[in-house]
């Protein structure tokens, strides 16, 4: 006891009295503490959030889902084994003081919600705030769209041929979805209301969901609707499923997130060792003397980890806090779009494990710059500091991989997906594998070019190449901390910049100002007549839409397959055109397309990503279900959507006339000025209220909110990041200062001048700039380009040059700032310097 109170006690006042030059080892451990704990308490309530409340958020425990009412006899059925409650979904234009709005109409009966309570303002029951009063029917709507257009609680609103009355504003849906924003926000109708605005047509795209309440297990009741109407195509799904599919996309969401964190606190990793070991540099004496005077190893040991672990404890609280609040505060921010409701007890443990790693990573990397400091022995006090070589003994290495295993343990157990760890560590034993054969490349080179003749009469240079090669240079560190943080920035750069310029110069190129649906056979003329009076038209384009399911494939049935992701696949409805006119714009990965003027067997050309998942390949005989009749074709293609470009996402094309006696409905793009295009969907929404109308500008203004909300993410990311890597590079230039400083005041002795040696520590400085820069341009470009190309389908090449930038501007300005202050360093006197023992 008395031994852990002397340990304690000196610990304390040494720390005091020199601590002050730990404050890169505390900042930095903050900053990856920060991310950590902030990436997993935003996870932790998100996540925990909307599971907790899946059923309340699905609707029900289970959901049926059909294009028309079902059966009476199916609907018995499903109402003598549970509670039924119908949902019937349908985009349309609402308009309101003459402006139109895309909305989602949701026509709710007496049973609805099933889980939950919908929060209205002013609080009254959804069926009275939707009930007919005095020949009027009510709605309650979305706040946002409210505000935008300047609606309040009595005020008028214009649904197909129905005028209706704002009875309340939806301050909590619980199963308001996820793509609400997108897909229209909310409007809450009765059934009746919906029958008696006339959007009830043949063709019309509604959405009939019945959610049913039992008491049972969900996939037996689904198993057995299955069984007893094996004829009906409904789709069926569980509040399990789809808890465990949005569990799975959160997982990986959270992985990346916290991944992000564990590379920040990977790098401030290397900030503690410098630190710790600048910090121990200054302290040889000391403990050299100690040693002299008869304390052993082990007391040492115990003085100056008892100091990182004070030190450590208090960074990683703090970023415990703050990475705490600020998952609080993004939960709140959430929380005012999706169902949840921020907890504060729920953040405590993302907290608490990241504080364990923060202490946990502080100890795994300061054990090898402490080992090494406690190999010097007390004769260094006589041959002088600087002179002497230290070397981590091997105790000390198997002690910090062992710290290493436990981290890499517990990082694994921490991520929802330990795939992503596995992929993470062995990426980072890659980089790092990288790197050391990079370094010792360098150092080759640099031994090698240190012969040529040519930096003979180039002094400078030539002890500029030669330092490169010198044991103890930090060129490795720098490599690893700045490279790293500097690989991070470019890629964000170069994402973030194709985004931008993907949003801001091809799409207003291409895209059409306005886009139309559900536009009937019979309205197409005078569709074409309203669009073809603006003056500003420069193209209308128009393309059948025809709902379809592929139910065979080379005579298979896919719902009978043992392959889960088939059988699914039977009862999914494609969206189906003729590639005659298409309007899509899309590009074929495998095959080819048929001639034009083709008139011989039905050929079918269908998307990669559906393609992918049942796993067609060109050649198989496709058996599709249209409007109950049969339609055989051959694959000759597999095309691509080109992403952000396309605008229906059709997921089959077929060969000419193949669909005509199908086609009921069309979609299509309008190309006009967009100060035209709001009259024109202002005339189209009063003539035609069925036909939906979305002006594109408004979608990228969207689009474009989104990628600014992205890009300022990905530019605090790289930002933490950078600036943990800044403090890892302030902590390099601790470290090496005072041997740099030793080696110039002996070259200094020898007769070198103050001049040269300033310019070959600048030219060395240039030099490992240089060489970061091309590490991080390189690496960065590679990730970039392969998530721009494979993942996002942009072409981001051409930007290289903007990578190039950042990374010579910030590696230059980062590292001349350290040479900068070494060189100031440099004024001392060699006599006094050579007095000094460090």
């Amino acid at each position: 006891m008395p031994t852990a109170r002397f340990i304690a006690s000196f610990a304390w006042r040494d720390l005091r009295a020199s601590g002050r030059y730990l404050w890169v080892f505390w900042a930095c451990l903050m900053l990856g503490v920060t991310l950590i704990a902030a990436s997993g308490g935003l996870f932790k309530q998100v996540s925990e959030g909307l599971l907790a409340d899946s059923r309340a958020l699905f609707g029900g425990d289970l959901e049926v889902e059909y294009r028309s009412p079902l059966p009476d006899d199916v609907l018995a059925w499903m109402r003598q084994r549970g509670k039924v409650s119908l949902l019937i979904e349908l985009r349309t234009m609402m308009l309101a003081s003459g402006r139109p709005q895309l909305v989602e109409l949701q026509s709710v009966d007496e049973n609805y919600p099933l889980y939950g309570q919908v929060e209205l303002d002013p609080a009254v029951r959804v069926p009275g705030a939707v009930a007919e009063r005095d020949g009027v029917f009510g709605a309650a709507i979305d706040p946002v769209l409210a505000s935008r257009l300047g609606l309040s609680v009595g005020d008028r609103v214009q649904i197909g041929s129905l005028s209706m009355e704002v009875r309340a504003l939806i301050r909590r849906q619980p199963d308001r979805g996820l793509s609400a924003d997108w897909r229209g926000p909310p409007v809450l109708i009765a059934a009746e209301a919906l029958s008696a605005s006339g959007l009830v047509q043949p063709g019309s795209r509604l959405e009939y969901e019945y959610r049913v309440k039992i008491d049972g297990d969900p996939v037996e009741w689904r198993d057995a609707i299955a069984s007893a109407f094996p004829e009906v195509e409904f789709e069926v799904q569980t509040f399990s499923n789809r808890s465990r599919r949005m569990g799975e996309v959160l997982d990986q969401v959270g992985s990346g997130l916290l991944l992000i964190g564990f590379s920040a606190l990977f790098v401030g990793g290397l900030g503690v060792f410098n630190s710790v070991r600048a910090y121990l540099d200054a302290k040889l004496a000391t403990i050299a003397m100690l040693r002299s005077l008869g304390l052993r190893e082990a007391r040492l040991a115990a003085v100056y980890l008892c100091q990182v672990l004070l030190l450590a404890g208090s960074a990683s609280f703090a970023g415990a806090v703050a990475g705490g609040g600020l998952a609080f505060a993004g939960t709140a921010i959430a929380a005012e779009r999706l169902p949840l409701a921020p907890e504060a007890a729920r953040l405590l443990g993302p907290m608490a494990a990241a504080w364990l790693f923060g202490i946990l990573t502080a100890v795994t990397f300061a054990l090898p710059a402490l080992g090494r400091a406690l190999s010097v022995t007390p004769a260094a006090l006589f041959r002088g500091i600087e002179a002497s070589l230290m070397e981590t003994p091997t105790r000390w290495w198997q002690w910090t991989a062992a710290c290493a295993a436990l981290l890499v343990g517990l990082l694994l157990a921490a991520l929802p997906q330990t795939l992503f760890g596995v992929g993470f560590v062995a990426m980072t034993l890659t980089l790092l594998a990288l790197l050391e054969g990079i370094v010792r490349a360098i150092r080759a080179g640099a031994h090698r070019v240190a012969g040529y003749s040519l930096l003979s009469s180039h002094f400078a240079l030539k002890l500029a190449v030669a330092n490169l090669n010198q044991r103890g240079a930090p060129l490795r560190v720098m490599l690893l901390s700045l490279g790293s943080a500097l690989t991070v920035l470019v890629a964000s750069t170069l994402i973030t910049a194709a985004l931008l310029r993907t949003i801001a110069d091809t799409i207003p190129e291409r895209a059409p100002a306005l886009v139309f649906y559900d536009v009937s056979t019979d309205q197409l003329e005078e569709l074409r007549n309203i669009v073809g009076s603006a003056r500003s038209l420069r193209g209308l384009e128009l393309a059948p839409l025809i709902l379809g399911r592929l139910s065979h494939v080379n005579g298979e049935p896919l719902r009978d397959s043992s392959d889960n992701d088939r059988a699914l696949e039977a009862r999914d409805e494609h969206k189906l055109t003729h590639r005659l006119g298409n309007i899509d714009a899309v590009s074929v990965e495998r095959g080819q397309w048929w001639p034009e003027g083709y008139q011989g067997p039905a050929l079918v050309a269908m998307e990669d990503w559906e393609s992918d998942q049942i796993g067609l390949d060109v050649g198989d005989r496709l058996r599709f279900n249209i409007m109950g009749e049969t339609v055989e074709a051959e694959l000759a293609a597999v095309y691509g959507q080109r992403r952000i470009e396309t605008r229906f996402w059709f997921e089959g094309m077929f060969s000419n006339g193949v669909l005509d006696r199908f086609i009921t409905r069309y979609v299509g793009t309008a190309y006009l000025d967009h100060d035209e295009a709001v009259d024109i969907e202002t005339r189209l929404a009063q003539a035609m209220p069925n036909v939906i109308t979305v002006r594109t500008q408004r979608i990228l203004k969207e689009a474009g909110s989104m990628l600014g909300r992205a890009a300022a993410g990905l530019a605090v990311v790289s930002g933490v990041s950078l600036l943990a890597s800044l403090l890892v590079l302030v902590s390099v230039v601790a470290t090496s200062r005072s041997r740099q400083v030793y080696s110039a005041t002996i070259l200094h002795s020898l007769g070198a001048r103050i001049g040269v040696i300033r310019s070959s520590l600048t030219i060395e400085f240039a030099l490992v700039a240089l060489l970061v820069s091309v590490f991080a341009f390189v690496l960065g470009d590679v990730i970039a380009l392969g998530l721009l190309q494979y993942r996002l389908k942009l072409n981001g090449a051409d930007l290289w040059w903007t990578g190039a930038s950042v990374a010579v501007l910030v590696s230059g300005a980062s590292l001349g700032l350290g040479a900068r202050h070494l060189l100031k360093r440099l004024r001392l006197e060699p006599a006094l310097l050579l007095r000094s023992s460090g």
